[in-house]
């Protein structure tokens, strides 16, 4: 690319730019004379993007497509994780009903939700 500012061929460097200690954005510069390089607003592109991908599968489908997809029912949360009987130790997960070991994802016939 040729830096509008020094007018020499350079490739652009990303640095990000902060308020404070607070990350605001990435800034593009020259890696030759440092000057900062000024983009389009890449948020408009972006989001524009993506509304024409979803209008494209939309026509694709020939129906609208929902924002945003909830799953039905509780099948998440009986796991022996969510178990008010699981207790965590750094070396080895028990149960505190049966004594044994337990694995995090499974599920047994004793469960009781966490309060």
């Amino acid at each position: 690319m040729r830096c509008p500012v020094c007018n020499e061929e350079s490739f652009p460097k990303k640095r990000l730019k902060t308020d404070g200690w607070k990350v605001v954005g990435e800034v593009g510069y020259c890696a030759l004379c440092g000057a900062e390089w000024k983009k389009e607003s890449a948020s408009d592109g972006t989001d524009s993007k993506v509304s024409e991908s979803k209008n494209r599968l939309a026509t694709l489908l020939g129906d609208e497509l929902p924002e945003k997809v909830e799953l039905a029912g509780s099948a998440d949360t009986r796991f022996c994780r969510n178990c008010r009987h699981f207790i965590v130790h750094p070396f080895k997960t028990v149960c505190a009903l049966t004594d044994k070991e337990a694995d995090p994802m499974g599920e047994c016939g004793n469960f009781e939700e966490k309060e």
